[in-house]
Order: structure tokens, then sequence, then C-alpha cells
């Protein structure tokens, strides 16, 4: 079995998570929201403040190999607005290809998930992909989401459209 470790990322591990974010884009450019070059260009990253201050809220579990490195990510943002605060969103999920297949992004999910809900403050978590990534539809299935939704057109690259699905995670 591996010998993967898992922890919150911090500060110290910005450049990893800066090169893991990319390699995601560049590899699958139609799963996710932001293309390569816009976040290569990006003055603030989605998720700078959660691994600069991480804290109950908002923060970043990262997945290590066994030399150290950073191969796998999966982001928790919480609301702010008085009414949403209540609600956390699981964002940037993604394992580095060569590292598939072995449960880590289950377990990356399952310590996200986990540590929302350990905070009094968090009741729902919800997150979306697109419709036609089943791995990641199944992944989320299996951690207890359900699909509330789906929108046409969701994205639009020069590869063509697509159709985003939307998920929620009751506190148990």
């Amino acid at each position: 079995m591996d010998n993967i470790q898992y922890h919150k990322l911090g500060a110290q591990n910005m450049a990893d998570y800066l090169r893991l974010r990319l390699k995601c884009l560049a590899d699958h450019p139609d799963e996710f929201g932001t293309t390569y070059e816009e976040e290569l260009n990006s003055k603030s990253l989605k998720l700078e403040g959660a691994i600069h201050g991480p804290d109950e809220y908002n923060f970043v579990y990262g997945a290590f190999s066994v030399d150290k490195k950073l191969i796998g990510i999966c982001g928790c943002k919480t609301e702010t607005r008085l009414k949403t605060r209540h609600r956390a969103e699981i964002v940037q999920v993604y394992v580095d290809r060569q590292y598939r297949k072995r449960g880590i992004a289950s377990e990356l999910l399952r310590l996200t998930i986990h540590a929302a809900f350990q905070t009094p403050l968090i009741e729902q978590i919800i997150l979306s992909a697109v419709a036609t990534n089943q791995k990641a539809m199944e992944l989320y299935k299996s951690a207890g989401f359900v699909e509330y939704g789906r929108l046409n057109n969701y994205f639009k690259s020069e590869n063509g459209y697509f159709k985003q699905s939307f998920l929620y995670l009751n506190k148990p």
C-alpha cells in the first residue's frame, strides 16, 4: 500500500500547490472553470488565502507521496455572507494522473468533509463538476453527495460547451 501522507497546506506549500494546480489545468482543460493561462497570470489565486492562512473554515488538504511531493489537493471555502455562511464549498479536487486509482481522492474528500463538518457553523457542503466527468461524479456520489441540478452550456471552450452538475451534502 502507498505511504501517502495527508495534511492541510500552509504557506510553505504554496509553490507546490501552484505547480500541481497548473498541471491539472494543463492536463484537463475542460474539467475546470479556470484556464491554465488565467491561473498562471492571476494576481490572486482562489485558494491562496486558505493556504497562506488556513483556518477551520477555509483550507486545502494535500496528499504527499513518499518523497514528499504534493500529488493531490482538495480545497474548502466557506461562504462569508450572513445568510449563507452555514455552507462550505469543496473546490479544486485533483490527484496527479500517476497516483490515481489508489483511493487518494476519496481520502482527500473524506478528510475535507470531516474537517468542515467539525465546525459548528458548517451545516452543508456544496460542489460542482462537469457532468461528463464520470469519475468525479462517482466519487462525489459515493461520499454521499446528492445532485440537485445541471446547467447546460455552463462552460464554453474551443472544444464546445460543457454541462455542469451541482451537488450537496448535509451535515449528518
